[in-house]
């Protein structure tokens, strides 16, 4: 049996101190295999922010553990090495946080890959992105000011699977675009994974985007 890309077991969270400390996230366990998608919904509230910041080691669960490709990600203890790092990338609600407003589109993508995949050659990995990403090479010298929503969002694909990772994590990625724009950018999110073997975690309150993926994991509110 092929090792899971990625396993959350029992993942639970708390946030805020002292007698303000409350439970986030309730308990939740999920697998993804390499070129599956999973929707994770639910009302505002639920955790699904909580548990995307936990998933890309932006934060620590209170408890349970998460493994990527068999080997512990999200624990008090991870020290993370460049090439563990770049293995689970995410795909930000807005695009331009992904980049630095002086910094050309390529640019961008050539500093992700020489600080996380530093053995790669990266004209090569902008290559592959931006035609895995369906971005216009020829806005890679572009701002991110000087492209349009979609545009930005494909070129945060392009930064996200440049580095070559096996999970993806998007939160919310067309919840700032367009219906005609918001379709197209999620076709291309999910044939980008599974042309690529990544597993994607996209979070969402979209029922018509989840309906996109192969499961569904709805969370609720915890009770308190």
């Amino acid at each position: 049996m092929s090792i899971p890309a990625l396993e959350a077991s029992n993942l639970s969270a708390r946030r805020g101190h002292g007698e303000a400390r409350r439970l986030v996230l309730d308990p939740i366990g999920f697998t993804l295999a390499r070129g599956e998608a999973v929707a994770i919904t639910g009302p505002s509230g639920a955790g699904k922010s909580t548990l995307a910041d936990i998933v890309l080691g932006l934060g620590l669960p209170d408890s349970g553990e998460i493994r990527v490709l068999g080997e512990p990600w999200s624990t008090p203890k991870r020290s993370h090495a460049a090439a563990r790092r770049r293995l689970v990338q995410g795909v930000p609600q807005d695009p331009a946080a992904a980049f630095v407003p002086r910094w050309s589109i390529r640019t961008s993508l050539q500093h992700a890959i020489t600080r996380l995949f530093p053995s790669a050659h990266p004209a090569t990995l902008i290559a592959q992105a931006a035609e895995l990403a369906q971005f216009d090479p020829g806005l890679l010298d572009r701002r991110p000011h000087q492209l349009s929503g979609g545009q930005l969002q494909r070129a945060a694909l392009a930064r996200a699977v440049a580095v070559k990772p096996c999970v993806l994590v998007a939160d919310e990625p067309t919840s700032a675009l367009d219906p005609g724009t918001a379709q197209a950018v999620a076709g291309q999110l999910l044939s980008t994974a599974a042309a690529s073997g990544i597993a994607l975690l996209l979070i969402t309150h979209d029922p018509q985007l989840a309906a996109y993926c192969a499961r569904t994991i709805s969370i609720q509110p915890p009770a308190q």
